[in-house]
Formats: C-alpha cells, sequence, structure tokens
C-alpha cells in the first residue's frame, strides 16, 4: 500500500491503530512517552505495539517531560524520532543523533506567523515542523494561509482542519505530509476508524 504523500499518526497506542495505519502505508507512528499523558506509552507496550508492524519509522513524543526524563527515555526506546514542543530543548536533545520534530499545539498559538523567527532560528536542527491540534478544532482560514505559507519555507507537517473532502487538495501545496491523531479502542480488537480512515483511504494510490 502507498499513499499519495508523507502521513504520521500521532499518540498511538493500540494494536488496532498500529497494525491498520502500518498496512496503510504510514510513514512515522507517534507514541506519546510523557509519563502523564493520557495517552502514554510505556516500554513494555511500546515493543509489543512496534513489534506487530514494519516499514514504519518511530517517534518519540513529548509533552511536559523534563530534559534529562527526554534523554534516558530516547535511550530505552527503540525511536528514530524525537517530537518535543519546547525549543529550548534542542541543545541538549541534539548529542543524542536522533532527527528531531518540533511541535506547535494549534490550541497554543494565536498567530502562526508567530513562530517563523524561531523556525528559523532552528531549520537547521528539525527535520519536521508539526502544527497540529490536540482538540480536532477547526481554525480559521488565515491561520491556516499562515501555516501554508510557512511550508514554502520551511519542512511542515499539516495536522489540523483536515478532513477527506479538503487532503488532497492541501497536499498540493508546499507541506510536506500531514499528520492524524489516533485513538482509543472500543474494546480490545475493536476501533472505529472514523474520519482518519475516511482521509487514509482518499490518499491512497491507484493501484
Amino acid at each position: 500500500m502507498a499513499l499519495k504523500t508523507t502521513v504520521k499518526i500521532s499518540s498511538v497506542n493500540n494494536l488496532s491503530d498500529a497494525r491498520y495505519c502500518a498496512g496503510m502505508g504510514v510513514d512515522f507512528m507517534g507514541f506519546q512517552l510523557s509519563k502523564n499523558a493520557e495517552t502514554y506509552v510505556d516500554y513494555q507496550n511500546f515493543v509489543e505495539l512496534t513489534g506487530w508492524v514494519s516499514g514504519v519509522e518511530f517517534v518519540g513524543e513529548f509533552t511536559d517531560s523534563s530534559e534529562q526524563e527526554i534523554i534516558e527515555t530516547a535511550k530505552q526506546y527503540e525511536l528514530d524520532y524525537i517530537q518535543i514542543q519546547d525549543a529550548s530543548l534542542i541543545p541538549a536533545l541534539k548529542p543524542l543523533n536522533k532527527k528531531l520534530m518540533l511541535k506547535y499545539n494549534m490550541e497554543e498559538l494565536a498567530d502562526a506567523s508567530a513562530v517563523a523567527k524561531e523556525m528559523e532560528t532552528y531549520k537547521d536542527d528539525i527535520a519536521y515542523f508539526l502544527f497540529e491540534s490536540d482538540q480536532g478544532i477547526t481554525y480559521k482560514t488565515h491561520i491556516q494561509e499562515e501555516v501554508l505559507k510557512l511550508a514554502d519555507q520551511y519542512p511542515v507537517l499539516f495536522g489540523f482542519n483536515l478532513s477527506e473532502d479538503n487532503v488532497e487538495q492541501l497536499i498540493t501545496s508546499s507541506i510536506k505530509g500531514i499528520s492524524l491523531k489516533g485513538g482509543e479502542e472500543i474494546r480490545p480488537g475493536y476501533k472505529d476508524f472514523d474520519e482518519m480512515a475516511d482521509i487514509l483511504e482518499a490518499l491512497e494510490l491507484d493501484d
């Protein structure tokens, strides 16, 4: 299976998401590794989930973890990328020799263009800048346009205002790819994929 653009799935914490998304051909699978996070994945669960998939790069997602906690976790988990939300951590994490993603939470970003200076400062250190909504809110057109303008200069993964109706148009812009959210299983082994599946299916390449 192949998709028309690069796709990251965030907050994966169950086998249904892991196997389905890997089968659909996503590029990155993110696991929340900050212990206070609602979708936190401990080491045993991480090993079990990643053992079932192949052809995917693994992203350790950190929200409120300290510098030392991130370093210790990154040494334990087999990660391809580290995703952070605080750019000040970048110098301390560079010696780990892991590729970095810097996330901008749309719920905290009133003006997307306000982070342009920070993106310019760290453009050589960050593999992808991720603009993502944690709450699934629809943001005004001007904010979306600001992010797409930043994508003309920087490697942006777009993770908000996505639907099966607009995703093909969005990927014709300068963005490097999109980011979708995983979700909870209804019960073990049963999952309602809803909008995530609709978007992935819209991105399938024709045989």
